[in-house]
């Protein structure tokens, strides 16, 4: 059994699936909650994009994104949590059966006629993206991300813009 501070250095560099919640719980870089308007300047739809800084870079890159759905009970909306500075998104993915949590230290919101995630494959394949947490094969007990090791050794994001927030 982690204690809760462990469990706290594990979320801050990886991903960590708890066995007693089932959360899957993960650390980016950077969370984007985008409005996408048309040409005509028409909303079309709200999406939370996730990111990942590139060490040799400093680019923000995708990871994952997600539609936001209103209708849902936990709607994906980043929600910024006073105690920890951090933002963070909750919900329930049906396509993985598991209840995620994304976290991170900056956020940003953009209203965009360009889909900033579409945009990010032409400099970033789609192929190349490091995934949110799958559902594990075996449920023994916490399971980490195998590039827990990797986001140990990486540099803190830094604001690269001035639409970031940082804590």
């Amino acid at each position: 059994m982690f204690s809760s501070s462990i469990l706290l250095v594990l979320c801050a560099f990886g991903t960590v699936i708890s066995k007693n919640t089932g959360v899957a719980e993960e650390y980016v870089d950077l969370i984007e909650l985008n409005h996408f308007y048309d040409h005509q300047g028409r909303h079309v739809y709200d999406q939370v994009i996730f990111y990942d800084q590139a060490p040799e870079s400093g680019r923000f890159l995708v990871r994952a994104w997600c539609l936001v759905e209103d209708r849902e009970f936990q709607n994906r909306r980043p929600v910024k949590h006073a105690s920890s500075d951090l933002y963070r998104v909750h919900w329930y993915d049906s396509d993985q059966r598991m209840h995620r949590k994304i976290v991170s230290q900056l956020y940003r919101e953009s209203w965009t006629q360009v889909d900033p995630e579409r945009a990010n494959k032409r400099i970033h394949d789609e192929h190349s993206r490091i995934s949110l947490v799958q559902v594990p094969k075996k449920a023994d007990g916490p399971n980490q991300d195998n590039s827990l090791a990797e986001r140990e050794s990486r540099p803190a994001p830094t604001a690269a813009t001035e639409t970031l927030v940082q804590r």
